[in-house]
Formats: structure tokens, C-alpha cells, sequence
């Protein structure tokens, strides 16, 4: 946790100096190409430290630009996720100021239950708009470009509002299409809950200057509500170099967690619905009696004590979980498994591309992803030649990709060092974000 340090607080909070090697994981550098200085403001319901889901990729994106020159100002929420509850630490605040270099970020109050529901999920995003609006305010005061992240649509709502309000350059950035996605996924079922949803979206998106998304077919669903020629696709990133993968006889989590012999499957990251973590039990049942294979999960998430529970119930011995680790073990983790697994619902198809896909891809990892054949997931393993796909919650599939790779049917080696390549050429940070920190130079 960041270290508090005297000076003036927020009414109600706290201010605190952040190392700068600790957001978002990277080191501050230089800013030797910058003119005068930009101010950029960012509007998202998740933020560094928290380590899974947008709460990394946006804080990686904030901290590239701060890194490089530009003033960057952040309104979010206390961190709760992925273990839906306000961490140890920020409880006590209502309102907190975390510093760094170019890089402050004001975190409001909000409601928040572990047991996430439709209505428990409306009182979240109620609470943290009325109460940060004030914070929106002062992130977006005097900046150039203002970002408003989705998910969160309330909340994206009220930072664009004001945005637009105040005459600022306005970007969304929609990770996940919502309230898409909450529908497709049995989250939103109330009809007008979904008619005020879906017209908060066009709102939105019709507000906004520019829409960057994930993938093409998120482009295409958000092209129906909006002109084709504001949506460019602007993908996640990786540090190539953070990525790296470890060979055998260094590598962490092999040390840590894998009996010589055995044949480990991984899964890392949020434990939520989408993540169709009944699929990795019911695989793991057929290796019941099966000794070399043992099944890995690293994370938290809404699902979490149910995915235990049913573990637990079915007597899997061969399931072991563990809580996310340090970003430092990621490589170990990603390129120590002898199979990474990616998996989501059916419904999963263009409404989300997932960012655990592109660092497993970054550190070369041995990917099965169990998708639809259709999805944004299925064709980034196809294109990089990186990994098997198979159908969706087919566990029959899974095993017996498991045993292709576990008898060497495949080249896994090959495989790993064409996802490694695809990732590296299609996804470093400086490529992607390059040419939007000349726009904000320029």
C-alpha cells in the first residue's frame, strides 16, 4: 500500500505520495521530446493497485503517458476489486489523494457488497457517481483531453456529462460493450433497467469525440449506435520486456508450486462469471485419478467462493488455488505452465477481448482458449498461431487438448514462440500508444 505522508488533504480523505516504480508496475522515464506540458484526465470506475481486469490496463496507459511528459489527473473509486470490497487500508477515507509524478489520482467513496448483484451493482455505480462527480470535476479541470473509461456506465455517464459541459476533448474508451455484455451474460434482465442502460450508451456514445475499443467486433456493435469514422481500435498492450518468459530451471512457479513430473494447468486473473471456471472443475474431475496433471487458479473475483465450494463438494484434490500474485511472478506463472487456459460462456463473443489473452500471448504461454468460434478471443489465437482453440465449456474438448499437448501431438514449442512474435509485433505499449502521446505533444 502507498506510504501516507504529511500535507493537506482532501475534505474527508487523505493524500499520499506513490513511488513511482509501484503504478501500474513500470517505472517513470524520460520525457526529453516534450514542448510544454499537456494535461490529460482520466475517468475510470477501476484503478491501479488494483491488479486484474481495466484497474491494469488503464493504469498502464496512465502511467505511459506520465511517464513520457503529460500532467495526468485520475477520478476513480477506493480500490474493491476483484474481491468486491473496499481494501484494507482505504476504508477509513472518504474522499483520498494518491501523488506521483505527473500522476494524481482522486479516489471516492462508494457502496460495495462481496456478493455482487444487479441491484447491489446499481447502488455501486450510483454511490461512486453522486459522490465523485466533485472529483470528476477537479480531475478534468484545465485538461486537455479527457478519457472516460467503459465499463461503468453511470459513472461514464456523469464524467462525460461534465466533460462535454466544460467544452473538453472527449475520448471513450469502452473495454467491454456495455450493457451488452451484462445482458448477454444474465446480469441485466429487467427491461427497463436495460432500456435506460442501452440509451445511456448511445448518450455516450454520441457525446463523445472519438470511441477507442478492443477489437473489430466490438467496433461493429458500437458502429450501429454511432458513425464508423469516430471508433478506431486501440488494443491493450504489453511490456514485451516485463513479459519475458523464464526458462525451466529459474522459473518461480514451477519452484514454488509444480512436483517435478507433473503436467500444470493455469489459470490466472479475475474469477468472475464470464470466466466459466466450471469448465476447468469438470475437466479436472476427468483427471481425477490421474496424478501428473494438476490444475492452478490465481486470482479472486464474485465467483470465487462458489468455484471453491463446488471444488470442495467434488473432492478435487488436483485443484489447488492461490490468491493473485506480485506482477513480478506473471512471466513466471504464464510461461512456467505447461497450458495456460483462457476461457469464457458462449454469449462471450464480441462484447469483450480479454487482457490476460494478450500477456499470455506476450510471454509466449502454451494457450488452450475455450471460446466461442466466432469471438474477438478465438481469432487473436488462430491469427498468432500461438494456441489451440476449442468450442465453449466443452470439457471433453479441453482434455483432449490437454493430451495433445501432454504427449506432444503438438508443438507446443512453436507455438509459444509464435505467440510470443504475434504479441510482440502487434501489441507493444510504445507502438499503441505512440501515436496518441504525439497527438497530445503535438
Amino acid at each position: 500500500m502507498p506510504n501516507r505522508v504529511r500535507g493537506a488533504a482532501d475534505a474527508g480523505g487523505v493524500v499520499t505520495t506513490v513511488a513511482p516504480s509501484r503504478v501500474a508496475g513500470f517505472a517513470t522515464v524520460g520525457a526529453e521530446s516534450v514542448r510544454r506540458t499537456q494535461r490529460v484526465a482520466i475517468v475510470t470506475t477501476n484503478f491501479w493497485p488494483e491488479r486484474t481486469g481495466i484497474s491494469q490496463t488503464v493504469g498502464e496507459f496512465a502511467q505511459f503517458l506520465a511517464g513520457h511528459g503529460v500532467d495526468v489527473s485520475v477520478a476513480t473509486a477506493l480500490p474493491y476489486y476483484p474481491e468486491w470490497r473496499i481494501w484494507d487500508g482505504y476504508r477509513s477515507a472518504f474522499w483520498r489523494t494518491d501523488r506521483q509524478t505527473r500522476l494524481t489520482i482522486r479516489r471516492t467513496w462508494h457502496f460495495v457488497s462481496p456478493e455482487p448483484s444487479t441491484i447491489t451493482r446499481l447502488l455501486h455505480e450510483f454511490t461512486l457517481s453522486l459522490f465523485g462527480a466533485p472529483r470528476i470535476l477537479q480531475a478534468i479541470w484545465g485538461a486537455d483531453t479527457v478519457y472516460i473509461v467503459s465499463p461503468g456506465l453511470s459513472y461514464a455517464f456523469t464524467g462525460m456529462l461534465l466533460s462535454k459541459l466544460m467544452r473538453r476533448r472527449t475520448v471513450l474508451i469502452v473495454k467491454d460493450v456495455m450493457p451488452d455484455a451484462a445482458i448477454a451474460l444474465g446480469m441485466l434482465r429487467n427491461r427497463f433497467l436495460i432500456g435506460v442502460s442501452r440509451a445511456l450508451a448511445r448518450w455516450i456514445y454520441r457525446w463523445a469525440d472519438e470511441i477507442h475499443t478492443l477489437g473489430e467486433g466490438m467496433r461493429r456493435r458500437i458502429t450501429r449506435d454511432v458513425d464508423a469514422s469516430k471508433v478506431r481500435i486501440v488494443p491493450d498492450t504489453i511490456d514485451g520486456a516485463e513479459l519475458k518468459p523464464v526458462a525451466p530451471d529459474a522459473n518461480e512457479f514451477r519452484r514454488r508450486y509444480v512436483p517435478p513430473g507433473t503436467f500444470a494447468v493455469l489459470h490466472t486473473g479475475n474469477m468472475g462469471q464470464k470466466q466459466d471456471l466450471d469448465l476447468l472443475l469438470r475437466t479436472a474431475t476427468r483427471y481425477k485419478d490421474d496424478p501428473g496433471v494438476q490444475f492452478y487458479v490465481f486470482g479472486d473475483g464474485a465467483a470465487k467462493e462458489r468455484f471453491l465450494r463446488t471444488r470442495d463438494e467434488l473432492r478435487l484434490k488436483n485443484v489447488a488455488h492461490h490468491p493473485l500474485q506480485d506482477r513480478g511472478m506473471l512471466r513466471h506463472m504464464l510461461s512456467g505452465a505447461d497450458v495456460v487456459l483462457i476461457s469464457q460462456l458462449p454469449e462471450v463473443v464480441d462484447i469483450v477481448v480479454p487482457s490476460k489473452l494478450l500477456t499470455a500471448l506476450g510471454a509466449g504461454a502454451t494457450i488452450v482458449a475455450a471460446c466461442a468460434t466466432e469471438s474477438e478471443t478465438a481469432r487473436l489465437v488462430r491469427d498468432s498461431g500461438g494456441g489451440i482453440v476449442i468450442p465453449a465449456s466443452d470439457d471433453e474438448a479441453l482434455y483432449r487438448a490437454i493430451e495433445q499437448i501432454r504427449r506432444w501431438e503438438v508443438d507446443a514449442t512453436q507455438m509459444r514462440r509464435r505467440a510470443r512474435e504475434f504479441a510482440l509485433a502487434r501489441f507493444e505499449r510504445g507502438a499503441v500508444y505512440g501515436p496518441l502521446l504525439q497527438q497530445h505533444l503535438a
